[in-house]
C-alpha cells in the first residue's frame, strides 16, 4: 500500500513456455558464463556453473567435464550470471480500489484478483524477478498463487507475504482496523496462523499501537515492518521497528521546530504532503544527520520506492514512461482502475506537479545518503498501485537509484543478497554459489557497468529451468 493514498487520509498468462508442468528439470550447464558477484561488486572470470534439481551444485573452470556431464549444455562465453532479482514491495493478487455505497456508509475494498496475480507473476518472471514480497494482500489468495505456483500452473516468482495492514479503518483485502493493543494481538496472531511471513503496520496507528504491533510480531518471530507518516522514523526505530518502506518521512517531527509548526498548521490532506515536506526538509541538514545515524545505528530493512513517487510527480505529462509502461504490461483492470480515478496525484494542479518535480533533487539526495548508510537497503517499486507496471518498474528503480547517485554494484547488491538476507533466506536465495537456488538472470553485458543490462536477459533460470528470449518475451506478453 503506497503513501497517503485518499482512504488513509479521508483516510494472461499467455503460455507456460519451456516449463513442464511437473517433474524437476533435466541438469543444466552454463559453461563459459561469468559470474556477477554482487557483494565485492566484482564479475569474474569465466566458468562452468552446473544446476540439478532446481539447485547450483558445482562453478568450475570453461568446459569441465564433470560440470558437463549428461546435462543441458548452454554455450555462454561472454555473458555475465546475475541472481534473480528481488522486488521487496510487490503487491501480487491486489486488485482495483473500488469505492462503493453500502446503505448509508460509503465503504472502499480492494479485493483479491487470481487472474491478476497470475498476469503480474508472468510479467516479474519475464522482466527478471525471481523472488517479491508481497505487503498488504490476502493470505488466503496468496496461498493459493502459492499453490499453483509450487504445482507448476503458473509461472511465478517466490513470494513472501504479509496480510492486510494493521491500521485505525477497514479496507477489506487491505486493511484490518485495531482500536487496542489487545486487538492488535489478536489481528497478528490470526495472520500468523494464516500463513504471513512478516507484519505491515500502517500510517494511522498510535505510538502505542505502533509498538504494540512490533511487539506482537516479535512475539510470533516476525519481522515488523512499517509505513509511517506522523510516527518519526527515529522514534519507530527506537522502538524495535524491523523496517520501513517508502522515502517519504513526512513526520513533522522530522522538521525543524519552527518549520514543524509552520508545516503542522499548512499542510494539506491527500498526497500534498509528498512534496509540501520535502520543500521544509533540508538532506543535508542536521536533521537528515540524525534520520542516516538512526539508520546506521538500528539497520532496518528499507525500500525507498523512488518509482511510485517519480511517476505521480509526472503523471501529467503527456507520453510518460510510466503510462506507457502501464499501457503494456499492466493487467487491464488495475489499467481502467488507474485511468478512471485511482491516482497519487488526485486533485493535484498544475502548480503541485510543478512544486513535487521542484523537490525530487532532494529526494534523490536522501535517497543516496540512505544507501550509503549501514542500514539493509533493498529495492521495492509498490507494483499494482498507480501507473507502477510488474517487472519493468523494478528496472526503472534501479535506474532512479543510479541516477540519484548510488553506485551500480550496491543497487545490485540491494535487489539481491541484502533482499534475500532481510526475507532470511541468504542461505538459499540472492548470491551465484554453491547450494543456493538457481534463481539466475543470464545477461549479454556486465550490469555492473550497466545496469541496463538487466533489463532484457538473455535467459532466466527460474527453480533450475532455462527460459530463453522467446519464452520470456511470452512471459511479458509480447508474442
Amino acid at each position: 500500500m503506497h503513501p497517503l493514498i485518499p482512504w488513509s487520509v479521508a483516510g494472461l498468462l499467455g503460455c507456460l513456455p519451456m516449463l513442464p508442468a511437473q517433474g524437476a528439470p533435466a541438469a543444466l550447464a552454463l559453461d563459459g558464463v561469468r559470474v556477477v558477484d554482487v557483494e565485492r561488486g566484482q564479475s569474474g572470470t569465466p566458468r562452468c556453473v552446473r544446476i540439478e534439481d532446481g539447485v547450483i551444485v558445482r562453478i568450475a573452470r570453461p568446459g569441465a567435464r564433470a560440470c558437463r556431464r549428461d546435462a543441458v549444455v548452454v554455450p555462454s562465453a561472454g555473458r555475465y550470471l546475475l541472481p534473480g532479482l528481488i522486488d521487496m514491495h510487490a503487491h501480487l493478487s491486489l486488485g482495483p480500489l473500488v469505492v462503493r455505497q453500502d446503505g448509508d456508509a460509503i465503504v472502499m475494498e480492494a479485493l483479491p484478483d487470481d487472474a491478476i496475480a497470475e498476469h503480474n507473476a508472468a510479467r516479474l518472471v519475464g522482466f527478471g524477478v525471481t523472488t517479491i514480497r508481497n505487503p498488504a494482500g490476502d493470505l488466503a489468495a496468496a496461498a493459493r498463487y502459492e499453490a499453483r505456483r509450487s504445482d507448476g500452473a503458473l509461472v511465478g516468482p517466490e513470494s513472501f507475504d504479509a496480510g492486510p495492514v494493521l491500521n485505525d479503518s477497514d479496507v477489506p483485502g487491505l486493511a484490518t482496523a485495531v482500536r487496542t493493543a489487545d486487538d492488535v494481538r489478536r489481528v497478528v496472531a490470526g495472520q500468523v496462523e494464516a500463513g504471513a511471513d512478516w507484519i505491515k503496520l500502517y500510517t494511522g496507528l498510535s505510538p502505542d499501537l505502533l509498538q504494540a504491533g512490533i511487539d506482537a510480531a516479535h512475539a510470533h518471530g516476525r519481522p515488523a515492518v512499517a509505513h509511517l507518516e506522523d510516527v518519526a522514523w527515529t522514534d519507530a526505530l527506537a522502538m524495535g521497528l524491523d523496517g520501513l518502506v517508502h522515502l517519504m518521512p513526512v513526520s513533522p517531527d522530522l522538521l525543524p521546530e519552527t518549520d514543524a509548526e509552520a508545516y503542522r498548521a499548512s499542510r494539506r490532506p491527500g498526497t500534498y504532503p509528498f512534496f509540501e515536506w520535502w520543500e521544509r526538509f533540508d538532506p543535508d541538514g542536521p536533521e537528515a544527520d540524525r534520520l542516516v545515524a538512526a539508520f546506521d545505528r538500528h539497520r532496518p530493512v528499507f525500500d525507498a520506492t523512488l518509482v511510485a513517487f517519480h511517476a505521480a510527480f509526472v503523471q501529467d505529462q503527456p507520453g510518460s514512461a510510466y503510462l506507457q509502461d502501464a499501457e503494456r504490461h499492466a493487467h487491464p483492470a488495475l489499467l481502467a482502475n488507474w485511468q478512471s480515478f485511482f491516482t497519487f496525484a488526485l486533485g493535484w494542479a498544475p502548480e503541485d506537479f510543478a512544486r513535487a518535480r521542484a523537490v525530487w533533487p532532494k529526494i534523490q539526495r536522501m535517497a543516496a545518503r540512505l544507501y550509503a548508510s549501514a542500514a539493509r537497503m533493498t529495492l521495492g517499486t509498490d507494483m499494482s498501485n498507480p501507473w507502477i507496471a510488474p517487472g519493468i518498474s523494478l528496472h526503472r528503480e534501479m535506474a532512479l537509484l543510479a541516477e540519484a547517485g548510488v553506485p551500480n554494484a550496491r543497487i545490485l547488491r540491494a535487489g539481491t543478497a541484502d533482499a534475500a538476507d532481510a526475507l532470511g533466506a541468504g542461505e538459499r536465495l540472492g548470491r551465484v554459489a554453491l547450494g543456493h537456488e538457481a534463481d539466475l538472470l543470464v545477461l549479454d553485458g556486465d550490469p555492473l557497468v550497466d545496469l541496463s543490462q538487466a533489463r532484457e536477459p538473455r535467459a532466466v533460470v527460474l527453480d533450475g529451468r532455462y527460459l530463453d528470449r522467446d519464452a520470456l518475451a511470452a512471459l511479458r506478453g509480447e508474442e
